[in-house]
């Protein structure tokens, strides 16, 4: 296959999921608005139809599916575009500080430092500059798939989601691109275990001090900000803070910077007031931020062209007189990193000379917390960035074999009002620390990032479980980009287990990882267009993806055809019947009592040894227990053969098999190539 994938070089994969995977586009818009000549109400196919065609059509010819399958590709394409932009800032900012020469440094434990990237175009980039090339690739390609929701272009629903996958896999590739970067020149933590642990809430700041408060996805102000202050022996003067992946990347990379919590609580942090000047990075960002902070009269600074917010640029002004016009006005725009970070310190009078008069001393007392911000007990270990080989090798046998039941990776946007409906929970629980806390204690490896991370911080799980990529361990991996060194640990498993290089060979390897690799993620809370593009990346490479209730009437799934569980045996060059395994590549899920068995059921895999299926059936079974029915419904679908039966269990299973007439099954060296 050749290096840098182009839309069509997976087409063909992408054609092989969608036989055994239904796409369900779950958009519950009506009317299309794309063109002058609408807008347009496209009919249903007939039922029969699940494809398209034998509907009433658009004024342009297109029908119902090929309007929704438009849609999600263009949600797709938003979503790769902001990790993308994320990206191209957060390099041009490296190598304007560290030079285009930075060399890509993941520490001496990896001998691939970008999977991903080897996997999609043949590279394994050296430095700064390198990197920057990959995202120049991935620009030319979302150029080309936002070309395919042009007017008169493309109509096919396949092929609407073949390129929406695309989408996709360009999403995690430019994470990885993002966080390997960072971690190359930030000197952030590179894989190493035992990272340290740090409480984190509103109540680990100072409110004496002054407070700058940082909020968004690109740490590079942060690091200015905190470089200063350490230049200047006056660290301890200061109280700089952070809500979101701004947050859990200044941590990664800057001791002394403290963590308030998620993007969930933005809104709340700024009206608390405990902010003298807020700094806005980009994406995350509540379009209310503006007149909020003006509110409490907390200062601030935007620092990205793609959050304006319709402030007045500062860039080229002296900073004398930018500090005075902030000052003065509340707000402004200073794209140039290092000069918004002596802007911030300026403001609050640890740049040159005391604060400006009129500044609202960070005196005790002249702030107001609320007290229901407070996080009491939350821990969070700082994120270790990628998996080590070593520790790939360790359990990449066990994983395959399914003897480690599965991977779970916990990512997403929390909301504050997410509670599960049926489980008691304690006033430190949350739904990620939930999912955590169930799946830790079954033996998985558990995988997190982003601000899911800070609700699983809330209580002592990661003070409770080491973080080495292992079963029964806790493993943060840092912001949201980070979600890319979970899907590198699958294709090493892959790499390593099947001993084929990575470089260009994307079929294979995502034949192996949907096969043999039992790995699932959840994606819960708030719907982003980003989640969603990752999610797309992931289920192309094999990766099952669950989503919460937000998702139900948003996108696409991807869901499972009962008649198609068939696989080619390696062995014999057979088609022989399987299991559904794989069940599903994208889902929803309404509550956690429902996530909680689906992740463990899409965890199964056809290449699962009898031993290592006992396992996974065991944990499906008890998660769905306090249902109606003793066992679950479709237990039938996943016994190949008696000895697949759990302990414990063998009468009820055995009932259940004669009831719905059971044969044993052949049990394959499986593809679907």
């Amino acid at each position: 296959m050749k290096p840098y994938l182009d839309i069509f070089d997976l087409r063909d994969w992408d054609l092989t999921l969608l036989e055994r995977y239904l796409p369900i586009f779950s958009k519950s818009n009506k009317a299309c608005h794309l063109c002058a000549m609408g807008p347009c109400r496209p009919t249903p196919p007939a039922p029969h139809l699940t494809k398209g065609g034998g509907g009433g059509v658009g004024k342009c010819g297109i029908d119902e599916t090929g309007f929704k399958a438009r849609e999600i590709l263009l949600d797709a394409v938003i979503g790769t575009s902001g990790h993308t932009s994320h990206a191209v800032r957060l390099i041009e900012n490296l190598i304007d500080r560290f030079d285009k020469e930075c060399r890509v440094d993941t520490g001496l434990h990896t001998a691939i430092a970008t999977p991903i990237t080897t996997l999609i175009t043949g590279c394994k980039p050296k430095n700064m500059g390198e990197l920057r090339n990959i995202l120049t690739y991935i620009e030319g390609q979302l150029n080309h798939l936002l070309s395919s929701i042009n007017f008169g272009t493309e109509a096919s629903p396949d092929d609407f989601v073949s390129k929406t996958l695309h989408a996709g896999m360009l999403d995690n590739l430019a994470m990885e691109v993002a966080d390997i970067a960072q971690i190359s020149a930030m000197n952030m933590p590179k894989g190493e275990s035992n990272s340290p642990i740090i409480a984190i809430g509103l109540e680990t700041v100072d409110t004496s001090k002054p407070v700058i408060l940082i909020i968004g996805h690109n740490s590079s102000v942060a690091h200015e900000i905190m470089h200063l202050l350490e230049s200047r022996g006056i660290k301890d003067k200061v109280e700089v803070c952070g809500l979101c992946c701004a947050a859990s990347d200044s941590a990664r990379h800057s001791h002394g910077f403290k963590v308030i919590g998620n993007q969930a609580m933005q809104l709340d942090v700024i009206k608390s007031g405990i902010a003298d000047v807020v700094i806005m990075d980009t994406q995350c960002i509540r379009p209310d931020v503006v007149a909020e902070a003006g509110k409490v009269n907390s200062m601030l600074i935007a620092t990205t062209q793609e959050t304006a917010l319709g402030l007045r640029d500062l860039t080229d002004m002296p900073l004398d007189k930018s500090s005075e016009y902030i000052l003065k006005n509340g707000t402004g725009i200073i794209l140039d990193k290092k000069k918004a970070a002596e802007a911030a310190l300026k403001l609050v009078g640890s740049g040159q000379g005391p604060a400006p008069a009129g500044f609202k001393q960070g005196a005790a007392g002249s702030k107001t917390p609320n007290s229901e911000l407070r996080t009491p007990n939350s821990f969070l270990r700082i994120g270790r960035g990628p998996i080590r080989d070593g520790e790939i090798r360790g359990v990449a046998p066990s994983i395959v074999m399914g003897e480690i039941p599965g991977i779970v990776g916990i990512f997403g946007c929390p909301e504050a009002s997410q509670k599960s409906e049926v489980r008691s929970q304690k006033p430190e629980d949350s739904i990620a620390n939930m999912f955590a806390r169930e799946f830790l204690n079954r033996g998985y490896i558990v995988s997190t990032g982003g601000c899911a991370s800070m609700d699983v911080a809330k209580g002592d799980l990661f003070k409770d479980n080491p973080d080495s990529f292992d079963s029964r361990n806790l493993t943060n991996l840092g912001s949201c980009v980070s979600a890319s060194h979970l899907i590198g640990a699958c294709i090493k498993i892959a790499q390593i287990m099947c001993h084929r290089k990575p470089e260009n060979n994307y079929k294979e390897i995502a034949d192996y990882i949907i096969n043999r690799v039992g790995a699932v993620v959840i994606l819960w809370g708030a719907f982003t267009q980003k989640a969603f593009s990752s999610a797309l990346g992931m289920a192309r490479l094999g990766i099952p993806v669950i989503f919460g209730p937000m998702f139900k009437n948003y996108g696409i799934h991807l869901i499972g055809q009962d008649r198609l569980w068939q696989v080619k045996d390696t062995r014999l060059g057979d088609i022989v019947p399987t299991g559904p395994a794989p069940q599903h590549l994208l889902c929803f899920a309404e509550t956690i009592e429902q996530a909680l068995p689906l992740a463990a059921k899409l965890c199964i895999r056809p290449n699962d040894t009898t031993e290592g299926r006992k396992i996974k059936l065991k944990n499906y079974i008890e998660l769905c227990a306090g249902k109606k029915e003793p066992l679950p419904a479709d237990i039938n679908l996943f016994i190949r053969t008696y000895y697949d039966i759990p302990e414990g269990f063998e009468q009820e299973i055995r009932r259940h098999l004669e009831i719905n007439e059971w044969r044993p099954a052949f049990i394959p060296d499986p593809t679907i190539l």
